[in-house]
This record gives structure tokens, sequence and C-alpha cells, in this order.
């Protein structure tokens, strides 16, 4: 994702996904109904805070991933199975750790 378009884009199709409306998000979130709006539809550049809360609502997470790994989940997108398998192997990992 490069641009606040496509941000806001993915953000709207979440929104949609679950038929969670605006005002049910902002009493939530504490967010204004304004300010949400305004980021999902590519009107506003968010605070990073913003955003998060905004994607809490609509049960996505805010990733930092280096732009290779970006590439290749953009080229292909996983199998849902491929991802269970990715966590479970990340967990494995951090139980691993002392």
């Amino acid at each position: 994702m490069k641009t606040l378009g496509e941000l806001s884009s993915l953000l709207r199709q979440a929104k949609d996904r679950l038929a969670l409306p605006v005002v049910s998000m902002s009493r939530e979130s504490g967010l204004t109904a304004v300010t949400i709006r305004g980021v999902l539809a590519g009107k506003s550049d968010p605070r990073l805070s913003t955003l998060m809360t905004i994607a809490e609502q609509l049960g996505l997470e805010v990733m930092l991933l280096p732009k290779a790994m970006a590439a290749s989940i953009a080229a292909k997108p996983p199998a849902e199975e491929e991802i269970q398998s990715l966590v479970a192997a990340a967990l494995a990992r951090q139980g691993d750790k002392p």
C-alpha cells in the first residue's frame, strides 16, 4: 500500500464487509464520526493513533513490514492454512525464547 487512497479503500472494504455503521464505530472508539468518515473517504491524513483505533474497530492490525515481504504478500495472497501455519510457527518461536 503506497497511497492514502489505497489505505482508505482497504479500510472501507473492511467496514463494508462487517456492515459496521460509522456511528457505532464512533461510539465504541471515542473518535468522532467526522474523523472516521474523513479517513474512510481518504480526505484526511490520520494520525497513527487514529489509524490504529479505526483498524482495531475493523478487526485489523497496523503493521510495518520490510518492502520485500510486502511485495511478496501483494503478489500472492497466502491461503488461510498458510497463514495459520506461519502464526503457529511464530508462536512456537516465541515459546522457545527464555
